[in-house]
């Protein structure tokens, strides 16, 4: 539950120096088990996964509370409200086509990296 991002891939660390992947958001299914040394790339890109989600989660927060700030009414600014919404907008939008596409990029990385340690299946 706590190793939540966007791409759905995580991973364990085993004593034993072998490292589990995992997909699913909420319940995770084995992928793979694998020596650690033989998946660096795909941690790598699981990493990333989850500092985009990081970046996500803080943007969105404050994103949401400056609407708010701005739309409650004794906050609101009088003058170029329009000018403020557009400009919202056209922010959250730029950010969700680039965190979209990136995020769909990073899966099919790490389902390529998954599916080589597999033995190409």
């Amino acid at each position: 539950m706590t190793n939540f991002n966007l791409t759905g891939y995580s991973y364990q660390y085993h004593e034993n120096g072998d490292l589990t992947i995992e997909k699913g958001y909420i319940i995770k299914d084995q992928v793979i088990n694998t020596p650690t040394n033989e998946a660096i790339q795909a941690i790598e890109l699981i990493s990333k996964a989850n500092a985009y989600w990081n970046v996500t989660y803080v943007f969105c927060l404050v994103f949401f509370l400056l609407l708010f700030k701005n739309a409650y009414k004794p906050f609101r600014p009088e003058k170029n409200w329009k000018r403020y919404v557009t400009f919202y907008s056209i922010v959250l939008i730029a950010f969700l086509v680039w965190i979209i596409s990136s995020q769909v990029t990073l899966t099919e990385q790490i389902a390529t990296i998954i599916n080589d340690l597999k033995g190409g299946e």
